[in-house]
C-alpha cells in the first residue's frame, strides 16, 4: 500500500487539476452531458479505487456524467461492462484492462459505434483505441538494467569472458504486456554485456501475477540451481524484487548482490536506503490521472494531444504478428538509488519520510527540520523511541485499507518507527516477516491476522524474545497467554445491532436471507450470532449461505436466492458493503426497484453510504477502522511496563440513509 501522504496529495491534486482541466469545458460542447465511462480491472487495488474517485471528480468538473464499474480481475466480466456502457451511450471510454488481449473484443466493438477509448496505463492489443496512456515502460527497463550493471561494476574491468558475471533476470508477469516491455528495455541495458562475454544470465524466470511469495520461491530454486553463485538480479518490480530478496537474505546474499526493483514503493525505498536494493524506478502516478482525463476530453472534442506520438502494435507489444498503429503519450520515469532516494521520493511527497526510513537509526537519517530530536526522559520510552512492526494482511475492504493508513499515519504523526509490509493475504508472509522483525528486535508487534489458526509457534517465539504482540482486528484461535491484547471490531455486536435495524424495517415481520462472511471466522460467526439473538421471532431467516467476504462470490448466491425464493424476500442482512454492492447489482438485474427488499449491511464505508443515498440499503452498521492511535497507545504502555486491557473493542455505530449524503464526503474509507 502506498503512504498515507501519497493519498492526500493525490486527492489535493484534485482541486489543481480540475482548474486547470476546467478551461477546457468538453463535456458541453454537445449541449448536454456527455458520458464518459471508467473501466477498471479491480477496485480492491488502493490505487485503482483512488484514481476512480479522482477521474471522476475531474470528469464531473469538466461536465461529464461518468458512469464506473471494476471487474474484479474478471475478463469477462469486463467485457460485459463495457458493452453495457455503450448500450448506456458512452462517448468516451477510460479502460484498465484486466488482459490486454481479453479486452479487444468488447473495446473494437465500442470503437467501431464510434467510442473513444483510452488505454490507461496497460494496453489494449488493438489498433482501434484512440490512445494509450502510460510511462514509457521500455525505459523502465533499460533504467532498472543499466542501474544493476552500474552497480555490477561491467565497466570496470571486473569481469571478463573467462570470469563473467551471473546475472538472474525476474520478469514480471508473462501475461502483462508492460513486463515484456520492461524485459525489452533491460535487454537493451543487458545484452551488450552479454554479447561481449563479460556476462553470463545463468536464469530466466517469469513470475505470474507479480507474486512477491512466487518470486521468494523462484529465487529459492535459482539459488539452489546456482549454489548461491549469483552476482546480479534485473527484477521487474519491487514486490518481485522484494521476494527475492528474502531468499537471498537467507544465504547471506542481500545488500552484497545488486537487484533492481520498479515503483518506488515505501518497502522498495526502504530497502534502498538498508543497501539492499540496488535500484527503483519512479513512476509517478499522480500525474496519470489528470492527464487522462485532459487526453478524453480533446479526444471528444476534436482536439489535438500535446505529446502525442503514434507508435506500431509490433512495437508497443514486442510481437511482430501485431498490425496497425496506436497514437500514444507517455510519462518520463526516474531511476531511483540511494544517493537520489530522499530528493526524488521523500521530499516530493511521493512517499513520506517515516515510511522510507521507518527502521533506521536516527544518526543515519538525513534531517527534515535541521532539529534534534528532544531527549526522552531517563528511564521511560517515548513514542519516537519505540518500533512497531505491522504485517498488513494486504488489498482487502475499503475499511481495513483505512485501518492500515490510520496505523501509518499515527506512526507518521508520534514520529513512533513503523516496519510495514504487506502480506498479500498469506499467513506464511505474515509469519516471515514477523520472524524478521524479531530478530530486529522491534518493541511491539500489531498483527492483523489473515487467519485464526497457526500462530502459537510464532507467538511463543516473540514472548521468549520479550516482544509484546497486540492482535489488531480480527480474532486468533491461540492460547491467549502469547499475547498482550486483542484490540478491534465487537462483531457479535456489529450482528445484534443489525438485528434491531432488521426488526425496524419489517416490524409486522418477514423472510430475511443473510450473506455471511467466511466461514468459521470471528467475523461471520460473531455477526450471525448477534443477529439471531436479537431478530424478533416474527422475522423468519429463509436461507443462510457464505460469500467469503467477496463480491465476485456473494453475487451468484444472491442471484440463486432470487430464483429460489421469488415472491418471499422481505429483506436481506449482509456480512459487508463489498458483498452488499453484489446483491444490490443482482437485485437491478432482477428488476427489484431499490428499497422493495429491505437490506442492512455492515462496514459503513462510502460505498455503503453511496447505496444508501441511492436507496438500496436502510441501515448501514461501522467497523470502526480507525485503530491507530489506540494501538500506538496500547504499544507505549506494553514498552514501558504499565497494564492494558486484554480485549478492547470498539462502539458501532449506525448510519442510515437520511445523513448518508451528508457524511459521504467526510468518509475516509
Amino acid at each position: 500500500m502506498k503512504s498515507n501522504r501519497i493519498l492526500i496529495t493525490i486527492f489535493s491534486l484534485m482541486v489543481i487539476a480540475s482548474m486547470a482541466l476546467a478551461a477546457c469545458g468538453g463535456g458541453a460542447a454537445t449541449g448536454g452531458k456527455t458520458k464518459v465511462g471508467l473501466s477498471f480491472s479491480d477496485f480492491a487495488t488502493e490505487r485503482w479505487k483512488n484514481e476512480n474517485d479522482l477521474m471522476t471528480k475531474l470528469l464531473q468538473d469538466k461536465g461529464y456524467e461518468v458512469v464506473s464499474a471494476e471487474a474484479n480481475h474478471d475478463v469477462k466480466l469486463q467485457n460485459d461492462q463495457i458493452d453495457n456502457m455503450v448500450s448506456q451511450g458512452v462517448k468516451g471510454l477510460i479502460v484498465i484492462a484486466e488482459d490486454g488481449d481479453a479486452a479487444v473484443t468488447s473495446v473494437d466493438k465500442a470503437a467501431d459505434a464510434g467510442v473513444k477509448v483510452l488505454a490507461y496505463d496497460r494496453l489494449i492489443k488493438t489498433s482501434k483505441i484512440a490512445a494509450y496512456l502510460s510511462f514509457d515502460n521500455v525505459e523502465v527497463g533499460r533504467q532498472q538494467g543499466l542501474g544493476v550493471m552500474k552497480a555490477l561494476g561491467v565497466d570496470d574491468g571486473k569481469w571478463t569472458k573467462e570470469n563473467p558475471a551471473k546475472v538472474v533476470m525476474l520478469g514480471g508477469s508473462p501475461t502483462d504486456n508492460n513486463a515484456t516491455l520492461f524485459r525489452k528495455g533491460q535487454m537493451e541495458a543487458v545484452q551488450p554485456y552479454v554479447d561481449s562475454g563479460v556476462v553470463t544470465i545463468v536464469a530466466d524466470q517469469w513470475v505470474d501475477n507479480w507474486d512477491a511469495a512466487n518470486a521468494l520461491k523462484i529465487m529459492e530454486n535459482i539459488l539452489t540451481a546456482q549454489n548461491n553463485e549469483i552476482d546480479a538480479v534485473v527484477a521487474s518490480n519491487d514486490g518481485t524484487a522484494l521476494g527475492a530478496l528474502q531468499a537471498m537474505k537467507a544465504q547471506g546474499l542481500a545488500g552484497k548482490v545488486p537487484i533492481s526493483g520498479q515503483d518506488a514503493t515505501a518497502d522498495g525505498c526502504n530497502s534502498i536506503v538498508k543497501g539492499e536494493l540496488t535500484v527503483s524506478i519512479l513512476k509517478d502516478i499522480r500525474n496519470l490521472s489528470p492527464l487522462a482525463v485532459d487526453v478524453m476530453d480533446k479526444l471528444l472534442n476534436g482536439q489535438a494531444v500535446d505529446g502525442m506520438k503514434n507508435f506500431t502494435l509490433a512495437e508497443l507489444t514486442v510481437d511482430d504478428t501485431k498490425q496497425g498503429e496506436v497514437p500514444c503519450v507517455f510519462l518520463e520515469v526516474q531511476q531511483v538509488n540511494k544517493d537520489n532516494v530522499f530528493d526524488l521520493v521523500v521530499k516530493s511527497e511521493f512517499q513520506s519520510y517515516d515510511d522510507v526510513y521507518r527502521d533506521i537509526p536516527e544518526d543515519q537519517r538525513p534531517s527534515m527540520s535541521g532539529e534534534a530530536p528532544a531527549a526522552p526522559a531517563a528511564g521511560k520510552k517515548e513514542y519516537s523511541d519505540m518500533t512497531l512492526c505491522y504485517p498488513q494482511l494486504g488489498a482487502e475492504s475499503d475499511w481495513r485499507t483505512a485501518n492500515t493508513a490510520s496505523i501509518k499515519e499515527t506512526a507518521e504523526q508520534l514520529g513512533a518507527k513503523l516496519i510495514f509490509s504487506d502480506a498479500q493475504q498469506k499467513q506464511e508472509n505474515q509469519i516471515s516477516a514477523m520472524r524478521a522483525c524479531i530478530q530486529q528486535g522491534v518493541d511491539v508487534i500489531a498483527l492483523p491476522p489473515v487467519v485464526e489458526d497457526g500462530w502459537d509457534a510464532v507467538l511463543q517465539e516473540a514472548q521468549d524474545a520479550g516482544i509484546p504482540v497486540i492482535i489488531v482486528d480480527r480474532s486468533v484461535s491461540a492460547d491467549k497467554s502469547l499475547y498482550a491484547s486483542h484490540i478491534g471490531s465487537d462483531m457479535e455486536l456489529e450482528g445484534k445491532k443489525s438485528g434491531e435495524e432488521m426488526n425496524k424495517l419489517l416490524p409486522d415481520g418477514g423472510n430475511v436471507l443473510e450473506i455471511s462472511g467466511t466461514t468459521g471466522s470471528g467475523a461471520a460467526v460473531g455477526r450471525a450470532k448477534g443477529f439471531r439473538e436479537t431478530l424478533n421471532s416474527n422475522i423468519t431467516i429463509l436461507d443462510s449461505q457464505t460469500g467469503n467476504f467477496n463480491p465476485t462470490e456473494a453475487k451468484p448466491v444472491a442471484e440463486a436466492f432470487l430464483k429460489k425464493y421469488a415472491g418471499q424476500i422481505d429483506g436481506f442482512f449482509i456480512h459487508n458493503d463489498g458483498m452488499a454492492q453484489a446483491v444490490v447489482e443482482a437485485l437491478k438485474a432482477a428488476g427489484v426497484k431499490p428499497g422493495e427488499i429491505k437490506i442492512v449491511s455492515v462496514d459503513g464505508t462510502r460505498g455503503g453510504f453511496q447505496m444508501m443515498i441511492d436507496g438500496w440499503v436502510q441501515a448501514d452498521v461501522e467497523c470502526n477502522p480507525l485503530l491507530g492511535p489506540q494501538v500506538f497507545e496500547m504499544a507505549l504502555k506494553l514498552v514501558n511496563g504499565e497494564a492494558i486491557d486484554p480485549e478492547v473493542l470498539t462502539n458501532e455505530t449506525v448510519y442510515y440513509p437520511d445523513n448518508a449524503a451528508e457524511l459521504l464526503p467526510t468518509r475516509k474509507y
